[in-house]
Formats: structure tokens, sequence, C-alpha cells
């Protein structure tokens, strides 16, 4: 019970965080601007951003299905996309939790087991965080002065980061993957030596769950193509970073920026996206604005920039979070029925 309450209190504490720098960012400017603004969109480019996402949905379906199907399911498509749907609105409301509640769905519809589609999950996060690294290498590489200059005006932001790097936190950080790997191993050994114990229901289940969890992981040995799954994680990324630059040409002031403007932008605001924040409200605006800046964007306008492209991006995915719980029992409800 108190665990309970402290979770919310915690999920409250940073949701209020995220207001007060989403109000913080925007008290100064008058409502009026926003509906002179909102009338002299291009509304074009935002339709452009819209499909943009739902492409990469897609691909991120297809590439679940691609984990999925050496385990032995065949889950449909449709099923798959709209629990990547789900994954996204519920992050919108509870951080880090779409991904436990888009496993849950497919459970649910697809009688897949959650543990093993929590393997597959962690494939497709260590797929997307390599992937990550490497872009940033690559924008960074590209665009170091304006990290510089980002981080020069902003000390308190490069103490901070240059105080996670202390040699004190890596070898924290060690100790951690240390006695992590430790505690794996002392589990494994537990597991095998109790093997013989029948009777002991807790250790047969404890070794079932590590059995289905690791088929999860070596899904990925298993893939009929792997080029195709690096060619979907590629996708999934220019997408990403296209849905934010083509909303560069729907507000004037930003229809001139460069697709390298756009790397920096889709990197820093990725950046403000590791804050506990539901949806990155509040720190996302910040970092992204203040990158502008450098691009000699006028802050107002880039505040402007961030509210268009941070609402335009999760209203979709509202909208067809909203959608998927309708339509989800619908077609199963119809494949149910034909199946019996």
């Amino acid at each position: 019970m108190i665990k309970k309450i402290l979770n919310i209190l915690k999920y409250l504490a940073f949701l209020a965080i995220g207001i007060f720098v989403f109000w913080w960012v925007y008290k100064d400017e008058p409502i009026s601007t926003y509906k002179t603004i909102l009338g002299n969109l291009n509304f074009f480019w935002i339709g452009v951003s819209i499909v943009l996402n739902i492409l990469s949905q897609i691909s991120r379906a297809i590439r679940w299905n691609m984990l999925i199907k050496p385990l032995g399911y065949s889950p449909r498509l449709a099923n798959s996309y709209f629990s990547v749907v789900l994954l996204y609105f519920v992050n919108l409301l509870i951080p880090r939790a779409g991904e436990v509640f888009r496993c849950t769905v497919m459970t649910r519809y697809e009688k897949i087991p959650f543990v093993k589609l929590a393997g597959t999950v962690f494939v497709e996060r260590m797929a997307d965080f390599v992937t990550l690294m490497l872009l940033a290498v690559v924008i960074i590489a590209s665009q170091f002065k304006v990290f510089i200059s980002f981080f020069d005006a902003h000390p308190e932001m490069k103490e901070k980061l240059t105080a996670l790097f202390t040699w004190q936190n890596l070898a924290i950080a060690l100790g951690t993957l240390i006695v992590l790997l430790m505690v794996f191993l002392v589990f494994n050994r537990y597991i095998r030596r109790k093997k013989a114990e029948k009777g002991n229901k807790l250790i047969k289940k404890l070794k079932l769950i590590k059995h289905h969890f690791l088929d999860g992981i070596r899904s990925i040995a298993n893939l009929e193509n792997k080029w195709l799954f690096i060619g979907h994680t590629l996708f999934i990324f220019v997408m990403w970073l296209f849905m934010l630059y083509v909303i560069f040409y729907a507000f004037e002031p930003t229809a001139h920026l460069s697709i390298q403007t756009g790397m920096i932008t889709f990197l820093m605001g990725g950046l403000a996206m590791l804050a506990p924040v539901q949806g990155g409200i509040g720190p996302w605006h910040f970092m992204v604005y203040e990158t502008l800046f450098i691009y000699g964007i006028d802050k107002a306008d880039g505040k402007i920039f961030a509210l268009i492209a941070h609402t335009s991006t999760n209203l979709i995915y509202l909208v067809l979070g909203l959608l998927a719980f309708i339509v989800l029992p619908l077609i199963n409800a119809k494949r149910k029925q034909r199946d019996s």
C-alpha cells in the first residue's frame, strides 16, 4: 500500500515539474499570439508529419512481429500496430509504462506469454539504443560547434552533465553492473541447484519465467531476415527525424532551416525525453527552443515552433490511442466468432 502511494506521489511530482517548466517557458506569451499564428500555419506539412508518424508506428509493429515469429507465433499486424499505438498513448500518461501495457494487450489478444514478449521488447530497446548512439555520434560530429555553443550558453547544464561522468559515478556504474551480473549468476546457479525439487512450485515458476524471457531475447538470432530488421530500425529513426523536420516548413520563421538543424534539434529534444516527465512536456520545449536560438531563431518563435511540433505529435498519439481502445475489442471479437 505504501509503495503504491509513493509511486502515485512520484508520478504527480514529475507531472508537476513538467507543468511548471511548461508554464515557465510560455508564461510571457499572450494567447492572442498563438491564435494569430495558428491561422497562418501551413497545415499541409503538419499533415505530412502525421503521415510519417503513422509510418514509423507501422514499421515498429512489423519489426516487432519479426521478433515474435521465431517464438512460434504469428500475430495479426493490426493487433501489433494498435499495441504500439497504445505504447505511445500510455507513455503520455505514465512514463515508461507503455512497454508493459503493449505486451499485456498482445498477451490478451494473441495469447502469447507476457514474459516472452518482454524479451522481444528488451531486444527492440537495445536495437533502438545502439541506433540512437550511432546517430548521436554522427550528429555531434557534424554539429559539434552547436553543442559547444549550447552548453556555453547554459553553464549549469554543462556542470551537471560533467558531474555525471566523474570517476566516482563511473565506479558506481561499474560496481552496479558487477553486482547485477553476480545476482544473475547466483540466481542462475540457484535455479540449476533446485531443478530436482519437483515439489517447489516457486522454483518451477521462476525457471519458466527465465526460460520464456531468454526465448524472447534469443528471437533476434532466429530472424528470417536480419537486414530487414536493421532496415526497419533505421526507417523508424528516419521517420522520427523527418516528422520533426517537415514541421519547420509549417511555420514561416523556421521554414528556411536545413536538415542539419533538424538533426541537432531532434537529438536535443531526444535528450529532453530522458526526463521522466509525461510526454516530455516542458523539458522538450525548453531544449528545442534553446537549440533553435543558436541557429538564429528568436526565442519567441522557437517556443511557438516547439509547441506546434510537440502538440501535433502527441495529439495523434492521443487520437490513435483512444481509437485503439475502441477498435481492438471489435476486430478481435469478429476473429473469435470466425474461429468458433
